[in-house]
């Protein structure tokens, strides 16, 4: 769905820098990311150590570097993994509209509802985009990477055949999208009231379906 986002710089031993291939046939890829998608979501990347990676897999920290590679080669991998199963389900909600208003409305809403399914753990790649779009540079950031795409992705819904043609508009509403999704996010954190993170996600997608094309 999305160019391969390139990885984060490895805080691991430089020998098994960028492995995750090689790993022992007793341990199972799909598992282990499934746990560890589990820990980066529930304890956000700050707040992960490689102790709970490893305790994860069920493995010992010098079997973890030779099995999965260091702590950013593993977010890097959740990430890809947390964006082709959890984030491609509000795109393809999004797809499935045909107009492109009510499109991004659709997004919007299903990120309300998934956000009161995950309080207060929130999405894990909004919330990873709050705590590392600022510690990483531009050019080597898988978070950034994915949220860029996620952009990119509001903004061609909204410009397809007989959606928004005034290029600053389309962009405003983009704008708007994000801070939306953004915003439930935070509420999901907070442990708001799943009432009111429904009422705010409603309101912002009725803003959107009824804002000027």
């Amino acid at each position: 769905m999305n160019e391969r986002a390139p990885a984060l710089d490895c805080r691991g031993p430089s020998a098994h820098r960028g492995k995750m291939a090689g790993r022992p046939k007793k341990f199972d890829m799909g598992q282990a990311l499934d746990a560890f998608v589990d820990v980066f979501w529930t304890k956000g990347y700050q707040g992960t150590s490689v102790d709970d990676l490893q305790n994860a897999a069920g493995i010992k920290r010098g079997s973890f570097y030779a099995a999965f590679g260091c702590k950013d080669d593993v977010f890097n991998a959740v990430l890809e993994k947390y964006w082709n199963e959890a984030t491609a389900l509000g795109l393809k909600q999004m797809d499935s509209e045909a107009d492109p208003l009510k499109a991004v409305a659709a997004l919007v809403r299903h990120v309300g509802i998934f956000m009161t399914k995950n309080t207060p753990r929130g999405c894990l790649l909004l919330t990873s985009s709050g705590a590392l779009l600022n510690e990483k540079g531009d050019g080597d950031n898988p978070v950034r990477a994915h949220m860029n795409t996620l952009e990119r992705r509001i903004h061609d819904a909204l410009t397809r055949e007989s959606g928004i043609e005034n290029e600053a508009k389309a962009r405003d509403v983009t704008a708007f999208a994000l801070a939306c999704l953004l915003g439930l996010n935070a509420l999901a954190r907070n442990g708001q009231d799943h009432g009111k993170i429904l009422a705010a996600a409603n309101h912002a997608a009725d803003c959107i379906e009824n804002s000027p094309v």
